[in-house]
C-alpha cells in the first residue's frame, strides 16, 4: 500500500538552506524589510519633490527661496542617511560583508548634512565669498568620492541580488558626477533612480524571508 498522503504538508524546507543564520534566525523580519523598501520609495518621491521645487526657484529667481525646501533637504539627507546604515547591516548578515563601508558611509552621511547647509548658505548669500564656493566645490568632490569608494565596495560582493548590483552601479555613476561639480544634475538624476533600486534592495531581502 502506497504512504502518500496527497494531505500531508510538503515537507521540503520552506527557506533556502544556503542563506546565512544571521540573516535568517537575526533581528530581520520580511515586515521590517518592507518598511525600509517603502521609506526608501518616500525617499525617492520626496527627492523628486525637491528637485521640482529647485527647478521652480530657478526659472522664478524673483522669488525668496522656500524655507521648505532646505527643510526638505535636510529631512531627505537624515532618511538617506539612515536607509544607508540599514542596508550596511543588512549586507553584514545576509552577505557577510563587514570590513570596506565604514568611512565611506560616515563620510556620505556627514558630508551629505553640510551640503544641505552650503545649499542654505548660497541662497541667502546675494554674494558669494570666495570661500563658501571653494568650500562647496571641496565638499561635493569629497561627497562624490565617498559615494564612489562605497559603489566600489558594493561591487565586491560575491553573487548579490541583481537590485543590488544595480545600485552599485547607479551609485558610482553619481558619485563620479557629483566629483566632477559641474554633473551636479545628472548625479540628482541618479541619485532618484538609486533610491528606487535600494527600494527593490530591501523588497527582495524581504521575499527570501518567511511571514
Amino acid at each position: 500500500m502506497s504512504e502518500f498522503d496527497p494531505y500531508r504538508p510538503p515537507q521540503a524546507p520552506l527557506l533556502d538552506p544556503h542563506l546565512p543564520a544571521a540573516f535568517v534566525g537575526g533581528a530581520w523580519s520580511r515586515s521590517q524589510l518592507r518598511l525600509l523598501g517603502a521609506l526608501a520609495l518616500g525617499y525617492l518621491f520626496g527627492l523628486f519633490v525637491l528637485l521640482a521645487l529647485s527647478l521652480w526657484q530657478l526659472l522664478h529667481p524673483q522669488f525668496a527661496p522656500l524655507p521648505l525646501t532646505h527643510l526638505l533637504g535636510l529631512l531627505l539627507a537624515l532618511l538617506w542617511g539612515y536607509l544607508l546604515l540599514r542596508l550596511r547591516a543588512l549586507l553584514a548578515s545576509r552577505f557577510g560583508l563587514h570590513d570596506g563601508l565604514d568611512w565611506p558611509l560616515a563620510l556620505q552621511i556627514v558630508l551629505g548634512l553640510l551640503a544641505v547647509g552650503f545649499a542654505a548658505l548660497l541662497d541667502e548669500q546675494v554674494l558669494n565669498p570666495l570661500w563658501l564656493d571653494l568650500g562647496s566645490f571641496a565638499l561635493f568632490v569629497a561627497l562624490g568620492l565617498s559615494v564612489l569608494r562605497f559603489a566600489l565596495c558594493l561591487q565586491r560582493i560575491p553573487q548579490p541580488y541583481p537590485a543590488l548590483r544595480l545600485l552599485a552601479w547607479l551609485l558610482l555613476l553619481a558619485g563620479i558626477a557629483c566629483a566632477s561639480v559641474v554633473l551636479l544634475v545628472p548625479a540628482l538624476l541618479l541619485g532618484l533612480a538609486a533610491g528606487a533600486a535600494l527600494a527593490w534592495v530591501f523588497f527582495t531581502a524581504a521575499g527570501e524571508l518567511p511571514e
